[in-house]
This record gives structure tokens, sequence and C-alpha cells, in this order.
């Protein structure tokens, strides 16, 4: 049985932190940016698999000819995710 989800929590975001998410969250498959934003605070511990996804939409984002300074954004933050999944990993 699933808990009743009787807590709100309002975050404000500036555009481009926006225009991150939903890059994101387009990039992950997730349907709906709750769905996202959930899982990401809540299921954080992904392990290795996350490190391969990681560098394959790294790669991807490189192998793109004409990078927005949006792409490089998005490129900057998947790099710091790798980071800190590395980190984990290596205190493992």
């Amino acid at each position: 049985m699933t808990a009743r989800r009787d807590k709100l929590v309002k975050v404000r975001f500036s555009q481009e932190e926006f225009s991150l998410l939903e890059t994101l969250r387009r990039t992950t498959g997730s349907e709906s940016r709750a769905v996202f934003i959930r899982r990401r605070a809540l299921e954080p511990e992904i392990g290795t698999q996350a490190i391969a996804d990681l560098v394959g939409q790294v790669g991807v984002t490189l192998n793109i000819q004409d990078v927005s300074r949006q792409k490089l954004d998005h490129l900057a933050l998947l790099l710091g995710e790798l980071t800190l999944e590395l980190r984990r990993v290596k205190k493992s």
C-alpha cells in the first residue's frame, strides 16, 4: 500500500535551473517533474550502473555538433553527478 502524500514542498527555480531540470527529466524519460524530483531526492544510491549511464549521456552530449550554452551547462551537471557517484563507489 502506498503512503498518502499530504506534505507539500514549494521550491522556486530560476529560468536556467528550470530549463536544466526539464532537460534532465526528459533525458531520463521521467513522466513528470514530481516523479523525477522525488526519485532523485529519495533514491540517491544508484550505484555503478549510474556511472555507466552518466558516461553515456556525457558522450552523447559531446557528440552533438552544435553545443549550446544550455547543453554545456547540462554536461557540467552530468559530470558533477558522475564525480559524486565515483566518490560514493570509491568509499564503499
